[in-house]
This record gives C-alpha cells, structure tokens and sequence, in this order.
C-alpha cells in the first residue's frame, strides 16, 4: 500500500514539473484612429472615425464621435466645420472638385493625431450606354435583369483605375399612391441609393464583396474606348406587389381593407386609374467613377480579406490603408453618370384580363 502511495506521489511531481506557462505571442498595441472617407465631385462629405481593434477584442467596433477634424483643400483650411451625429458619422457640407487636393487631419485626447491626403481624379467620358431587360419566367420573386453595355473613354497619359455602380429610380406616383395605400412598407423598394446586383464575364473587372461593385485599372486599355458588358439585377420585390393587387385580398394588402382606399379615395381614384398600373418607367442609373490607386488597392485588399475570412489555410490578408499615423481609408472618386430607360409592364395584368 506504502508502495502505491509513493508511485502515485512520484507521478503527480513528474506531471506538476512538465507544465509549461506559454506566452502568448500577440503584443498589445495602443489603438489608433481609423478614418473611413471615400470623397466625391457629385455629393458632400460623409465620413467615419472609430478606433483600432486589437486581434483578441471581442466587443463591437467603437466610434469616436467628439474627435477634432480639419479638412484642408489645396493647403488651405475648409471653412466648414464637420458635424458629427454623435455616433461616429460625420458630415461637412461641401463638395469636393476635381484636380484640387484634400487633406484631413484628426485628432483626439489619448489618440496620436492622424492625417492623410488625396487628389480628386478627374471624371472619364461616357461615350454611350445600352440596355435590355432580360426575360423573366423564374417567378415574381426573381425581381428584374437587364443586360447593359457601356463604352467610356479612359483619360490618357495617367494611370487609371474605375469603379462601376448602378442604381435606379421608379415613378414618383408610384411611391406615394404605395406611401398612402399600402398596408407594408415600402421605403426599400423606393430607395434611391439602393445597388443592384451586378455580374460581368470580363477578366480584366473585378467583383466587390456583396456583388454590387466592379473596378478595373486601365492597364490593357490605356488611353483607349473601352466597351464593358455586365448585367444588373434589381433582387427588390416589386413583381411581388403587382401580384398582390391583383390576386391577393385586399384586406391583407391595403391599410384600410378595401381597394383603392386612402386619402385619394375621395375623389374616386384607385389604383386602375393610375398610369403605373398598366406600365411604368424604369430608369436604370450607371455610376462611372474615375478613383485614386490607394481606393482602388484598398477595395481588392478588403474583397481578399473577406474571400479569405475563417479560412484557417490562407495566408493573412492586410487591408490597404494610407493614414498616416492611424487606419483606414481616404479614398478619391470623380463621377460620371447615365440614365438607360425601360418601360416596365404589369406582368399580371394580362392573365387577370
């Protein structure tokens, strides 16, 4: 028995003396801020301040809403102050030109001060644009597809990079009839800064995350015409609503249970009487925009970054920044637009009659 309680003793000792402490090899870094700002000739500014994570962080990305920001164009200080909503999003009243340079300097107690600086691109040409609204027999939840073809003029002697996103519009007496009748909300389906969805077989064009971005450079192309094809798909319901007026209760679709009721019913107007009903326009925006390296850079490092998220093989992927000091991004666009019209017809209304 002795014997046992020896073994047992001499074996505890042994195993207490293989235990190793192992430092783990992270180092704790001070944060610093990131600034997330992507300038452009067609919009004021709006921008983002927050704070670096460190690797074993598990709480949600802070933001840092009472920071001291100048913006500087062309060496000289803005005369507008950045008003911040208290949630880390700012917003400066003014438009940023093309060919001037813009610097921004943030700082904030407890925080190194950060800046960075970027000159607008000039905008390329759009020297013409096509579409066609593809068939649709998948259903009234496939939404609309147009296949589009755009050919633009690269600007010569630089090195270019181009970004392309598409938007679209719907009648304005769409919306309101909709604003006032219909029981469910529609201020998606009227959002004017919604992305369609867009796919292009050309190797030279780049997907973003989320599928609603392409970007090129001007590498093959320089200085030349470039025709891009790519097809654009609006994934919002609208094909849905026309289905329920038409084949649905009326209880389950309209505010006030009956057809056509609301603040117009007074003077007899129902939904049938409206143009819309039968056909409507569709406008289809394309969005051009001529950006600086660093965004362009940042947009495929970031795409590479989440292709590569929880994926325990691939090697780290660092997101491209250019704030001294600090994270992030300031990113340049000079924007031009087209507008491609369809008419849209009721795709129900000729079964119903």
């Amino acid at each position: 028995m002795k014997k046992l309680i020896y073994i047992i003793i001499v074996i505890a000792i042994a195993l207490t003396a293989c235990e190793k402490t192992l430092d783990f090899p992270f180092e704790y870094k001070k944060p610093k801020l990131v600034l997330n700002c992507v300038l452009s000739n067609t919009s004021e500014i709006d921008f983002s301040i927050s704070r670096s994570m460190h690797i074993l962080d598990t709480k949600e990305i802070v933001k840092i809403s009472d920071a001291d920001v100048i913006i500087f164009e062309d060496g000289n200080p803005l005369q507008v102050v950045p008003v911040s909503d208290g949630e880390g999003n700012y917003h400066a009243a003014y438009i940023p030109k093309a060919g001037h340079t813009y610097k921004f300097q943030v700082s904030k107690d407890g925080f190194e001060t950060i800046e960075s600086e970027v000159t607008m691109p000039n905008p390329t040409t759009i020297n013409s644009i096509s579409g066609k609204q593809k068939s649709n027999d998948d259903g009234y939840y496939y939404g609309d597809e147009f296949d589009v073809s755009l050919n633009y003029s690269d600007i010569p002697d630089n090195e270019n990079y181009y970004m392309i996103y598409v938007t679209s519009d719907l009648p304005e007496d769409m919306k309101e009839y909709f604003d006032e009748n219909y029981m469910y909300s529609v201020e998606d389906l009227f959002d004017k800064n919604y992305k369609l969805n867009l796919e292009c077989n050309d190797i030279s064009v780049s997907s973003g995350y989320g599928g609603t971005l392409l970007y090129m450079a001007d590498e093959v192309i320089s200085g030349e015409n470039y025709t891009i094809k790519f097809s654009a798909q609006d994934y919002r319901d609208i094909r849905g609503i026309f289905y329920g007026l038409i084949y649905e209760d009326d209880d389950y679709y309209y505010k006030d249970g009956e057809e056509g009721e609301g603040e117009d019913d007074d003077e007899g107007e129902s939904i049938e009487d409206l143009p819309f009903y039968r056909e409507y326009e569709y406008k289809l925006i394309v969005h051009l925009r001529s950006v600086n390296k660093d965004y362009y850079q940042y947009q495929k490092s970031y795409d590479l970054y989440i292709e590569n998220d929880g994926n325990p093989f691939s090697e780290p992927t660092l997101v491209k920044t250019n704030i001294k000091n600090g994270l992030g991004i300031l990113g340049a666009a000079g924007e031009v637009t087209d507008t491609i019209r369809f008419t849209i017809k009721n795709p129900y209304l000729e079964e119903q009659e």
